[in-house]
């Protein structure tokens, strides 16, 4: 993997916006969660914390349980915690960030009513969550979600103004599915093996990872349906 990060972030910044896409538009999401004045903001499963510039004029909280990714560094986490039994009083928190986290709870509901108690009358939630997407974290990968599913569930915990939209549709889905090709075929192999097939990986490299996401990049806005997409953006209100 470290091979083909090293490469990726070689590419200048509008290249790697159009090859991966759904990074920069979970940016843009979160981003737009930053509350006009003074806020305390609940970054919920908040990982290495990578929201947190964003909210730098605000009380910031990042929690997570610490459970996820073996290489990531934890240290920046202000409070360790469950997710489905969050330490902090009822009506507390103006934002609730919860991004690319839920499919990783045993118990989706009773942390959406978690979240729900913790946020203030009128507090927000922004959510992103899976819908086409490959196991990671094992053995902590439990659920991926349809727009209906979602609406069930944040309706079922008392959520209004709810408002869901996919991020991409069909060819930004296949673009991104396509860069596992030579992560799949090549990955396994070391040595000399590795060597001999190393002109062939770097051929597919630049096809898989570079000409096809690019490619569908822009033939994208051909899907009009978008039932394929890769995540699913959901803004919720108390």
């Amino acid at each position: 993997m470290s091979f083909y990060l090293s490469i990726y972030r070689l590419l200048p910044g509008f290249l790697k916006r159009r090859i991966n896409p759904l990074k920069y538009a979970i940016e843009v999401f979160v981003r737009s969660a930053k509350p006009t004045e003074h806020s305390v903001v609940l970054d919920a499963g908040a990982g290495e914390t990578r929201f947190r510039k964003y909210f730098l004029d605000h009380h910031y909280v990042a929690l997570d349980s610490r459970v996820g990714d073996t290489r990531w560094d934890y240290s920046y986490i202000d409070v360790c915690g469950d997710l489905a039994a969050i330490p902090l009083m009822a009506d507390s928190v103006d934002r609730v960030i919860n991004v690319q986290v839920l499919e990783h709870v045993p118990d989706p509901r009773t942390v959406l009513t978690e979240f729900y108690r913790v946020l203030k009358p009128k507090g927000r939630l922004y959510l992103t969550v899976p819908q086409g997407w490959h196991e990671h974290q094992q053995p902590n990968d439990y659920f991926r979600f349809t727009r209906y599913a979602l609406k069930s569930l944040l309706n079922s915990t008392g959520f209004k103004e709810i408002s869901i939209h996919p991020l991409g549709g069909y060819f930004q889905y296949l673009g991104q599915r396509m860069t596992y090709v030579p992560k799949i075929l090549f990955e396994g192999h070391r040595g000399i093996r590795r060597l001999m097939l190393f002109p062939l990986e770097l051929g597919l490299l630049f096809l898989c990872c570079f000409v096809v996401p690019l490619s569908c990049y822009y033939l994208d806005f051909l899907d009009d349906k978008r039932e394929f997409t890769l995540c699913y953006t959901c803004l919720a209100e108390k």
